[in-house]
Parts: C-alpha cells; sequence; structure tokens
C-alpha cells in the first residue's frame, strides 16, 4: 500500500501514547471527547486497512487527516500537561472546560491558517485570547464564564468576516463513525 509509513507511525503512536489516552479515557474526561469520534475512526480503519481488502483511497485519506488531527491535539494536550499540571492527570481533568477552550482557540488558529484569504489581524485577536486563557492556566486562576462566550463570538465574526463555515473535526468524524456503523446506539 502507497504511503505504508504513516501506519506504521500510527502503531507506535498509539504505543507511546497509550498512558494518556487510557488516563483520559478512565477518567471519562472531556478532554478526549472532543475528539473521541476521529480516535474510534481511525482505530477502525487501521483495523480495517489490516483485514479488509476493500479499503480504499477515501478510507486512507480519512486515516491520514484523523491521525494528524488526533496528533497534533494529544501533543498540545501532553504539553498543557506538562507545562500547567506536573504531569497530574486529575487535576487537568478538573480544568477540562479550561483545557478545551485552549484547544478549541488552537483549532481556530489552525481553520485560519489553512485558509487561502488568511487573515492576520483575526489571527492575531486568536492568539491573545489563547494567551489571556495561558496566562490564567499558569497562575491557577479560574476563567471566568464570559471567556467561552467570548470565543464564540470572536470565532463567529473571524468566519463570517471571511465568508467561511466552520466545522468542527470532531463532527465530520461523527458523521463518517455514523456512516461505519461505530455509532452505539
Amino acid at each position: 500500500m502507497e504511503n505504508e509509513l504513516i501506519y506504521n507511525e500510527y502503531a507506535g503512536w498509539k504505543l507511546d501514547n497509550h498512558e494518556l489516552l487510557m488516563n483520559l479515557k478512565n477518567l471519562d474526561s472531556l478532554i478526549i471527547f472532543r475528539f473521541e469520534n476521529v480516535l474510534n475512526v481511525i482505530d477502525f480503519l487501521y483495523d480495517k486497512l489490516i483485514d479488509d481488502p476493500t479499503y480504499n483511497e477515501d478510507d486512507h485519506d480519512n486515516f491520514t487527516f484523523g491521525f494528524n488531527y488526533v496528533h497534533g491535539q494529544v501533543e498540545e494536550i501532553k504539553k498543557i500537561l506538562n507545562d500547567y499540571y506536573g504531569g497530574d492527570y486529575l487535576a487537568l481533568n478538573l480544568d477540562a472546560k479550561k483545557v478545551n477552550l485552549l484547544l478549541n482557540t488552537i483549532d481556530f488558529q489552525h481553520e485560519l491558517l489553512d485558509l487561502d484569504n488568511f487573515d492576520p489581524k483575526s489571527m492575531e485577536l486568536l492568539l491573545n485570547f489563547e494567551a489571556e486563557i495561558i496566562d490564567k492556566l499558569s497562575k491557577k486562576e479560574p476563567l471566568e464564564e464570559k471567556m467561552y462566550s467570548k470565543l464564540d463570538e470572536l470565532s463567529l465574526k473571524i468566519f463570517k468576516n471571511l465568508n467561511i463555515d466552520y466545522y468542527p473535526i470532531d463532527s465530520i468524524y461523527l458523521e463518517i463513525a455514523d456512516e461505519l456503523g461505530l455509532l452505539k446506539e
């Protein structure tokens, strides 16, 4: 199979990140919930590659994109876990809402970077917002509730001004998981 290396990388990545993923799953963390559909789809597609001759280019594309997304998410989570929580999974999980706000902000930044009509002013707004969250995390200060609506308003304004629709990756993979019959009733 063409591009076989990514599947070997995935197998190694799963082993390397088993502790983190299991801790988040065992805590039933909202942090893993944000990319759980993606993880389920790429696990399924990895197994399909091995077991099913009908594995095709669309499967490969969905696997590759999903793996790259999850890989990036996990790297961000590991950085946050080590930098602000000293490796304490329980403390990280207690702040899952804050952590997800930071990760959502980073997701929006990545979305902007992928656009042909990239807007540096919009990026600056998101970077400043990210810095606010990081400052609160580093000082172990609570986030005001208005921060959550502020990101919603900020992202809505940015994407409306750029005339694009934003679809969270987990939502896209929720549809893929449904098509693959992976959703539990």
